[in-house]
């Protein structure tokens, strides 16, 4: 069988041509010849096909179920798309923001607009908030296929992929609702048709409004987009990829497409006021915007130095432990992809890096300079594992190129092929058995039951524990309450803070040191019920929280 050809179609796999059979006119030979070709087109590689399914279902079952309960932010991000479909404004009343307020410091809004469609068509729930998510998880399977076999060879593709679908950081990622999970998958899109571009230049416009819609998604990319970009652009000048026309039309989209972005920077930085049009707000963040507060961003000064050394540092720790202690994003033991591939990770940086810097084209370039973005990015910022998503497929990326060169020795493929497996089965194992409860400190389970019961119990007041962190938020969401009622009755402990404590909105009080002796109902976490009980108030229990009720 002839060995793969860069340039063969990412669903497309080598085969004979069939047998001629005798007596066809030539006519219809060459029918029969073209619609076998188109055929084959359109084959799946089986190893893909593996992934595919494996994958799928991994990130699919009890699905919306697991984790149990929400997070605050994906939370907030569900709410605000609640907003946007129904009423055209974020939870605060602006019109189409550029970057939602949230908390006060502000938040990326690419995720609450993708996810508004499927909140609008299918109801403000759980799963229809995550369904994006999953549906990027399992759509980047084949895209970074297709990028392994554009810029290393099939061998590694079909390693990445199978890799990227056993990835424990990535089931994880594709199961709930963090708006920063949507960055790699646009910033993957991006740079998939980039590649392809080189062969249809065209794309090189659609590449490029990808990569100004990443802008949007999560603040790290304000560092690694153009840092990414130029590397790309000069190397592609350098080899002349591109004719001069696609690459200053693929400029104006570009501009075009992130000119909002710029204007909410500006605003945000600069002092600007807000600027109000009919096609978006680009608003003022009530405290310092959450993309200065964690960056480094004193570039003439020796605390730039000193930082930036501290965050590589922290960052190099982070990347050879693959975990940040934050249940959310890692279940212990297992990491971003198994403790072992941290050590192939850096091996396999070395080898991409041998083959993309020579002198003639080399495609790996692309997939080093995305590499050494992320690694650069890490200077500016102080990274846990979400904070650095835009590192960890390269990682993986770099780790199967390691793991293909080591296979190709028969007797180590049998050991990785153990190592991998086991190590796949002793996540699912403990992700779909112990991580309900593990999460539940993050995830806040049942919160969302307690809420809706309690404010069946009363028209009156409801008080409810501060405890999960913007508890507000799961009253807006589970409720599905109006955003103006919210926006014309919340009281703020301090309207300019960074991050906004909300004391109360309509009916509701937070914070049981303001209400537990008036209001009629409670709201606590489930350890704390017994002095209430024993003082008079009648309990219905849920898994993690209690709802109180005074006797009259």
């Amino acid at each position: 069988m002839p060995s793969p050809s860069l340039s063969d179609n990412a669903f497309r796999i080598e085969t004979l041509s069939p047998r001629r059979p005798a007596g066809l006119t030539m006519r219809a030979r060459a029918l029969l010849r073209s619609s076998w070709e188109r055929v084959q087109r359109f084959r799946i590689d089986p190893v893909l096909a593996a992934a595919l399914v494996v994958g799928a279902l991994v990130r699919a079952w009890r699905f919306g179920a697991l984790p149990s309960g929400m997070n605050q932010d994906e939370a907030a991000m569900a709410y605000d798309a609640y907003c946007l479909i129904h009423h055209g404004t974020d939870r605060l009343g602006i019109h189409l923001p550029t970057m939602l307020v949230s908390w006060g410091s502000g938040m990326n809004p690419l995720a609450s607009y993708v996810a508004a469609p499927f909140v609008g068509l299918l109801g403000l729930r759980p799963w229809t908030a995550r369904l994006p998510f999953l549906l990027a998880g399992v759509a980047s399977l084949p895209l970074f296929y297709t990028m392994l076999r554009e810029t290393i060879d099939r061998r590694v593709a079909r390693v990445g992929v199978a890799l990227l679908a056993i990835s424990p950081w990535h089931v994880m990622v594709s199961r709930w609702g963090l708006e920063a999970n949507l960055f790699p998958f646009v910033f993957l899109l991006a740079s998939v048709l980039l590649l392809c571009s080189t062969r249809r230049p065209s794309l090189l416009l659609a590449a490029a409004a990808a990569y100004a819609i990443s802008l949007y998604a999560y603040g790290t990319s304000y560092f690694v987009v153009p840092t990414f970009v130029v590397m790309a652009l000069a190397y592609g000048l350098r080899h002349r990829l591109w004719p001069a026309r696609f690459i200053l039309a693929a400029g104006v989209v570009f501009v075009l497409c992130a000119i909002p972005m710029g204007l909410n920077l500006a605003v945000n930085s600069l002092g600007w006021n807000e600027i109000h049009t009919p096609l978006f707000t680009v608003p003022k963040m009530t405290g310092t915007a959450r993309y200065r507060m964690m960056g480094n961003t004193n570039l003439l000064s020796r605390a730039f130095l000193e930082n930036a050394a501290d965050n590589l540092k922290a960052a190099a720790g982070i990347f050879r432990a693959q975990d940040d202690g934050l249940i959310s994003n890692v279940v212990p033991g297992y990491g971003v992809l198994f403790w072992f591939t941290s050590a192939l990770a850096i091996a396999g940086l070395a080898l991409l890096a041998a083959q993309a810097l020579r002198r003639r084209y080399r495609p790996a370039f692309f997939l080093l300079a995305w590499s050494l973005a992320a690694i650069l990015m890490t200077a500016f910022v102080s990274v846990n594992v979400n904070r650095a998503n835009i590192a960890w497929l390269p990682f993986i990326a770099c780790a199967s190129i390691a793991t293909a060169f080591l296979g190709q020795r028969r007797s180590l493929v049998v050991l990785l092929g153990l190592a991998y497996g086991g190590s796949f089965v002793g996540f699912v194992c403990t992700y779909f058995g112990q991580y309900a409860e593990l999460g539940a400190s993050r995830f806040f389970p049942s919160f969302g039951e307690a809420i809706g019961y309690a404010s069946r119990q009363t028209e009156g007041e409801v008080c409810i524990t501060k405890q999960p962190e913007q508890p507000y938020i799961f009253v807006l969401l589970y409720n599905r309450e109006d955003p103006r009622t919210f926006y014309r009755t919340v009281r703020y402990e301090d309207p300019h803070a960074d991050f906004h404590t909300v004391v109360s909105f309509g009916r509701y009080r937070f914070g049981l040191d303001r209400c537990r002796d008036s209001a009629p109902v409670l709201i606590v976490p489930r350890q704390e019920a017994a002095p209430f009980e024993a003082a008079g108030f009648e309990a219905r229990r849920f898994s993690h929280y209690t709802v109180l009720t005074r006797r009259k």
